[in-house]
């Protein structure tokens, strides 16, 4: 997912962060009902956009005593800003974008993992590429500073090529990509779901290297979580069981993601097909849900922070383990395990 964070906005948004007041001592408040919860979140990501129209449309949030505001970006740089500022009090960002959150020491910690995606290497149909090895001496195109960036460069690394040296990436936008793969002028790209489903659906590219480890993290802005814990500990049962419910009515939810901009023009097909790379999307029962982040996808993070920097995309080293807080979500996935879920028993507010 892109991050689009300039080394000189990265510059910017670290002066306001050295102005900005103070985090309030922590404290653990006692639940009210209905805590305000604003949550900041962009409808292309799949699972992660369908777990927020989940909690925008149904009782799940009044059961866990919250009331959501739910505030739709455009993509990660804006939930990040939002964070930064104070304006959101949690968002879903991509792996990469909370790495950058994390490299200007933003007032953010990652609570937890939200959802799955796919990242790919696609050659498209007129190359007659049919795998990594046949991108030697090829250009690869595609939007630096992504997940799926770092993915296509490992992909080729493993398979005995230098970036460089026996191929080359090219920096390009979505639209432009989007653009050159439908005149098919390009022999090769990267991109992520449900981009790779849709190129594949319509036949224009053919996968030659899938990557399933990038993640959807859920970030609270810090004062949220140091004054509202048990808020967020709600949220995050509240999310559980959006994406239990998700899982059990694909066809309803798929449906209500594709009711907002920019989602209306993505085929039903093509966004199942995205979404069932999350293995949470095929869940059988909700004790199948988890909320917490693995050891293997903080790891994952941290070799996107190692990578960000080489790469010059970030300012500085980002001290991951500093910005993580896995204890919260560990209590939700130990109350998740005890515990059952009816969702046959969730009204639907809003269709």
């Amino acid at each position: 997912m892109t991050s689009g964070i300039s080394r000189r906005r990265f510059g910017q948004l670290a002066a306001g962060l050295a102005a900005s007041l103070p985090l309030a001592a922590p404290s653990v408040l006692r639940a009210q009902d209905a805590d305000l919860v604003r949550m900041c979140w962009f409808n292309t990501t799949t699972v992660s956009a369908q777990i927020a129209h989940v909690l925008m449309r149904t009782d799940i949030p009044a059961r866990n005593g919250l009331k959501m505001e739910m505030i739709q970006l455009a993509a990660s740089p804006a939930i990040t800003e939002a964070l930064v500022s104070g304006a959101g009090d949690v968002g879903t960002l991509s792996d990469f974008a909370a790495v950058t959150t994390m490299a200007i020491g933003a007032p953010v910690t990652t609570v937890s993992s939200q959802a799955r995606f796919r990242s790919a290497v696609l050659a498209t149909k007129k190359s007659g590429i049919t795998k990594l090895a046949d991108l030697k001496g090829k250009q690869v195109f595609g939007t630096f500073g992504i997940t799926a960036f770092q993915n296509a460069q490992d992909a080729v690394l493993k398979a005995g090529l230098v970036p460089g040296k026996d191929m080359t990436f090219v920096n390009v936008g979505p639209a432009e990509l989007a653009d050159a793969v439908g005149s098919q002028r390009i022999d090769a790209f990267f991109t992520y779901d449900p981009f790779v489903s849709y190129f594949e659906s319509t036949g224009h590219a053919v996968v030659i290297s899938e990557n399933l480890s990038p993640v959807i993290a859920l970030a609270a802005n810090n004062r949220f979580l140091q004054q509202k814990p048990d808020a967020l500990k709600r949220l995050l049962m509240a999310n559980a069981q959006a994406l239990y419910f998700a899982s059990q009515n694909n066809d309803m939810v798929n449906g209500w993601f594709r009711s907002l901009e920019p989602a209306k023009n993505i085929p039903e097909a093509v966004l199942q097909k995205a979404s069932s790379y999350d293995p949470a999307w095929s869940a059988k029962k909700f004790t199948d849900i988890k909320v917490a982040l693995s050891p293997e996808q903080i790891a994952q993070i941290e070799t996107l922070g190692k990578w960000g920097f080489e790469q010059k995309l970030l300012p500085r080293l980002p001290d991951v383990p500093k910005f993580v807080n896995t204890a919260i979500a560990a209590e939700v996935d130990k109350e998740i395990a005890a515990g059952g879920f009816d969702v046959k028993s969730v009204k639907i507010l809003r269709a």
